[in-house]
């Protein structure tokens, strides 16, 4: 009898700790609201007044824009493997490149994370042809899938604070669909040790 309690506590301290662990890995997900991007291989939610977008931007893998404002968007985009494994150094090549256009306004840099991966995060303005102003936010990020991810934010300058918890949902939310698999695991494990505690 002394047994089958001391295993039974373990059995559920076990439980306890995957289920912290899936709760802490997930808490972005349990806690955001709006719709659910999942193709080519990624994940995340997005504002219900949104809908998907088509994007010709190269590498891209999932877009998503404000219905009203179509100017207000957020694409997904793979770094080509040109750009190289670092974040940190991909973002610098495509600084490169964004510096050589007049158009180009840098307003920071900085280093962050999400979802405990390094992210390099580049805020910028764009002098469009057209006269108007739009800022941007990329966001590069190296998943377990050892590819670069560019989480590409664009907004009017004049809306960006406005719509920039837009933004946030999609990138706090991002995520590789083969996360969220793994995390499934947890709860088949967990599943399973409820099922031998209730025979």
């Amino acid at each position: 009898m002394k047994k089958k309690n001391v295993l039974m506590s373990i059995v559920g301290i076990i439980i306890v700790i995957l289920a912290a662990f899936f709760i802490i890995d997930n808490l972005d997900s349990l806690t955001a609201s709006g719709q659910r991007f999942e193709k080519n291989g990624i994940t995340f939610q997005y504002p219900d007044s949104w809908s998907e977008a088509n994007s010709v931007a190269e590498g891209s893998v999932g877009a998503v824009a404000n219905t009203e404002n179509p100017g207000i968007s957020v694409v997904i985009q793979q770094a080509p493997a040109a750009y190289g494994n670092d974040i940190q150094n991909a973002c610098a090549y495509n600084d490169q490149f964004l510096a050589a256009d007049g158009n180009y306004i840098n307003i920071e840099e900085k280093n962050s994370s999400i979802h405990n991966n390094s992210v390099v995060m580049h805020r910028y303005i764009i002098n469009e042809p057209d006269g108007s102003q739009k800022e941007h936010v990329a966001t590069w990020i190296k998943m377990n899938d050892s590819k670069i991810y560019v989480i590409l934010f664009s907004t009017p300058v004049d809306q960006y604070e406005q719509q920039r918890g837009n933004y946030d949902l999609v990138a706090g939310t991002f995520k590789l669909i083969s996360d969220k698999e793994r995390n499934s695991i947890f709860n088949t494990i967990g599943s399973k040790i409820n099922q031998f505690l209730n025979n």
